[in-house]
């Protein structure tokens, strides 16, 4: 007797398992898979002063934070850079531009100035001072002994390069010789960085999938025949079942802040609560449908920012956000599966 092929709804379930399964270790996948290249350049003092200025922190290139500035709100600049000090109102403009620079030196013009500017409060009156500082004195106070810098960094300078995701960029010295340590790609970090975000983000949405289909999977073994899978009685068992299945991945896969252990869940929760939704949605229970929503965001919110306190209730709303997004998926399997099951499924 031939066997029967899967039904259409066992091969959607098996599919949203495996991009589940996927998810979940997304964030492994990036973090581990994670690294940029670092070169280490020699450099004499007054040397590539663009490449000093982008990696060593104390230093800031006012040429390039001036470059979108109109040359008559420069003015206070260049009195300062000529006479050593410049003291009253500044344009907004400026005074947007040069506010958070905080570094002791700036390059400008060709040349290393000390730097200090001052605010008075609630004006726009400041005072800048400028003094010319030869490169010398500039790299000695700067740099950094690479004996006592990390192993990567040391790495990049003893063989030209490193490799690793956070190595310290910056300026060091040794034996007399000053190198510039820092990203080969200027936004290989960032986009590192970002991957790693992503990673960290997907991988509860991927354990909600994980959920929703093993849920679904063992409703359609229990009772193949049934014609509505789904009710909104049996669809809250898979939000539930999401939080289970992200503790578990937690525990198993993961170490760490123990706020792992609510955030990683709640994003669960509301990816899986989708199934609950599409179910109230089919059934066209709209109000029941606004309060399940608006109910699961902010008992989501308040976990998250239980758990991680001011950062929570900045950022928790982002991660519910993603969440609903994400859960358009179960919703469309909620929906689906509430609905009488065709013979022909």
């Amino acid at each position: 007797m031939p066997r029967s092929l899967p039904s259409i709804r066992t091969v959607a379930l098996l599919l949203l398992l495996l991009v589940g399964g996927t998810l979940s270790f997304a964030f492994h996948a990036t973090a581990g898979g994670g690294s940029v290249t670092y070169t280490a350049t020699a450099v004499e003092p007054g040397e590539n002063p663009e490449l000093v200025t982008r990696s060593a922190s104390n230093v800031t290139d006012l040429n390039e934070r001036l470059a979108g500035t109109s040359m008559q709100h420069r003015q206070p600049v260049q009195t300062a850079a000529a006479t050593g000090s410049f003291s009253d109102s500044l344009e907004p403009e400026l005074d947007i531009v040069i506010d958070d620079i905080e570094s002791p030196y700036v390059w400008y013009n060709e040349s290393y100035y000390t730097w200090t500017v001052s605010t008075h409060a609630e004006t726009t009156n400041a005072t800048i001072r400028m003094t010319p500082t030869d490169p010398d004195s500039v790299f000695e106070n700067l740099s950094r002994p690479v004996a006592d810098a990390p192993r990567e960094v040391q790495t990049a300078i003893e063989h030209g390069e490193s490799i690793g995701l956070a190595v310290e960029s910056g300026l060091y010295q040794q034996h007399g010789t000053y190198y510039v340590v820092a990203p080969e790609n200027e936004g290989a970090v960032l986009t590192e960085l970002a991957s790693i975000f992503a990673g960290f983000a997907l991988t509860p949405v991927g354990r909600g999938y994980v959920a929703v289909a093993l849920g679904l999977l063992g409703y359609r073994y229990r009772e193949p025949t049934r014609d509505r899978l789904l009710t909104v009685r049996r669809a809250t068992v898979l939000p539930a079942l999401a939080v289970a299945v992200a503790l578990i991945g937690t525990g198993l896969f993961e170490s760490g802040s123990l706020t792992r252990f609510v955030t990683g869940p709640t994003s669960a929760f509301v990816v899986a609560a989708g199934t609950v939704a599409g179910v109230l949605s089919r059934q066209r229970r709209w109000l029941w449908l606004g309060g399940v929503t608006v109910g699961t965001g902010v008992l989501a919110t308040a976990a998250i920012t239980a758990a991680l306190g001011l950062v929570g209730l900045i950022f928790g709303p982002a991660i519910v956000l993603l969440s609903f997004i994400t859960g358009v998926v179960p919703f469309g399997y909620g929906y689906w599966f509430a609905q009488e099951s065709p013979a022909t499924q």
